[in-house]
């Protein structure tokens, strides 16, 4: 249902991006990439069609009305951190929702959600979703502060409480690894006093150094990535060999005189690639490649953005 929608919603955007640039006169500006994450917020209001319609008073908010898909989104009671029957909600109740970067061109704009909150307390004020995006610094007294994606931190202490979203899972602070996804409550002096730790979506975290070092999950790889040149645009383009992150992440990888590597995953390919190649071929179709496909000294490399995009995985901090 969630990758539905949002094929949908994305579908709407390309269409009215279409329209409207074959009426413009003159080039489009393109716009900055829009956050991983937004928060969007209102009362519920009258709507006929699919989803939950919030308005809010705040005219420069841009998404002051919206339309809010729930799909399979968690739904939290913010009083009690439980999950929030949708049926309970009613014309004139303040739902906040944290929404990914795909809208439609519609007025009033759709989205679908990543977590919604409701029922908060008049006297409080609501929890905070954030993605963590890599290691903890260690701060004073035993804090922790974790980098967030969109910038900004999330600091936690000794006295932090932590639960898992459904599940009886026993979750600490050493769960908020890069790209995981959590709703803090903080208190007055904005440290997390209980966080709801939410399942992880990704086949783990991947990050690199200057100096070639690539590191999966916070373990070191016996293979370095590369960089290359993109002589179109002057930008240097960070390589990842292909079978050391895969096999590390849990994915088969399998050379074929025909495909080139060939990655599956429980015996479902997830793609193929020769070296050299512009394009990538996966169960979605063929896509093209940020950069070709690069092979030295029988490394096949890839260029992070496409690896991490197809083999879903989260790209953490240069720090981490």
């Amino acid at each position: 249902m969630k990758k539905l929608l949002s094929a949908c919603l994305t579908l709407a955007v390309c269409s009215a991006a279409l329209c409207l640039a074959a009426a413009a006169e003159e080039p489009a500006v393109v716009p900055e990439k829009p956050p991983a994450i937004t928060r969007v917020w209102g009362k519920v209001s009258p709507w006929e069609g699919e989803g939950i319609f919030l308005k809010n008073d705040n005219e420069s908010d841009y998404m002051n009305e919206v339309v809010v898909h729930v799909g399979e989104a968690p739904v939290v009671d913010a009083a009690t951190g439980l999950p929030l029957d949708m049926e309970s909600v009613k014309e004139g109740d303040t739902l906040y929702a944290w929404i990914g970067p795909v809208a439609t061109m519609s007025l009033p704009p759709q989205v679908f959600a990543e977590v919604i909150v409701g029922n908060i307390p008049a006297d409080a004020a609501a929890p905070e979703y954030c993605e963590i995006a890599g290691a903890a610094v260690p701060g004073k007294n035993g804090e922790a502060v974790f980098p967030v994606s969109g910038g900004g931190t999330l600091t936690v202490t000794e006295k932090t409480a932590y639960s898992p979203w459904l599940t009886r899972q026993i979750v600490r602070m050493e769960n908020l690894i890069p790209g995981a996804r959590a709703l803090v409550w903080k208190g007055a002096d904005g440290k997390a006093e209980k966080v709801i730790i939410f399942a992880y979506d990704y086949q783990g975290y991947i990050s690199w150094q200057e100096d070639g070092t690539v590191r999966f999950s916070g373990e070191k790889l016996p293979v370095s990535g590369r960089k290359e040149k993109n002589e179109e645009t002057g930008k240097d383009i960070i390589c990842l060999p292909l079978r050391p992150v895969a096999e590390a992440a849990g994915y088969e990888v399998r050379w074929d005189k025909d495909k080139g590597a060939v990655v599956s995953l429980n015996g479902e390919t997830i793609l193929s690639v020769k070296p050299w190649a512009e394009v990538i071929q996966t169960a979605e179709g063929e896509a093209s490649l940020s950069f070709p496909c690069v092979k030295e000294n029988g490394v096949t490399y890839l260029p992070a953005e496409d690896m991490c995009r197809w083999l879903n995985l989260f790209t953490a901090s240069k720090d981490e």
